[in-house]
């Protein structure tokens, strides 16, 4: 993500800050609450220091619609609302070929090779997603995950094996 893209909260942000509709988690959220349309992707990334990787959650509420740079468009160069990428992975599509079966077993399938027993909380949790939305967050938050413990090869690792 540009770092000195400015970002303002779109209509199901904003639903989202008063009503908690869609169930975004607590650091998706406390960037959301923070996104004012002034300040950039730096400024929010510097002041949520605490919040690992805010550049990538950034990008999944653009991606996921609850957020968009003044006026809808997104720079020349920029990634695509389709994309979900983090500053150190490729873009991923959205919407990806496979099946959400398809998808879920092979996600608990690189969880558990990573992993080991230590993941399985994390596979049941991506077992567990209804559709094919919730699996691509439960998914985001997984790669989340393994780059902290494992490292980004690991997580891209992750990524790549779902096609995401």
């Amino acid at each position: 993500m540009d770092p000195d893209l400015v970002l303002h909260k779109t209509a199901k942000g904003r639903e989202e800050i008063e009503k908690r509709t869609h169930r975004v988690n607590a650091k998706r959220r406390t960037l959301l609450i923070l996104i004012d349309g002034r300040a950039t992707a730096a400024d929010l990334a510097e002041k949520t220091a605490h919040i690992a990787d805010a550049y990538a959650l950034l990008e999944t509420l653009l991606a996921e619609g609850f957020v968009e740079p003044p006026g809808g468009a997104l720079p020349s160069g920029s990634a695509s609302r389709s994309a979900v990428p983090t500053a150190a992975a490729p873009a991923a599509a959205t919407m990806p070929t496979a099946s959400l079966d398809e998808l879920r077993r092979a996600a608990c399938k690189q969880v558990e090779r990573m992993m080991g027993p230590d993941g399985d909380s994390i596979a049941l949790k991506l077992e567990r997603a209804e559709n094919m939305q919730d699996f691509l967050v439960q998914a985001q938050k997984t790669r989340e995950i393994l780059k902290a413990f494992l490292g980004p090869r690991k997580a891209d690792e992750f990524w790549k094996a779902l096609g995401l």
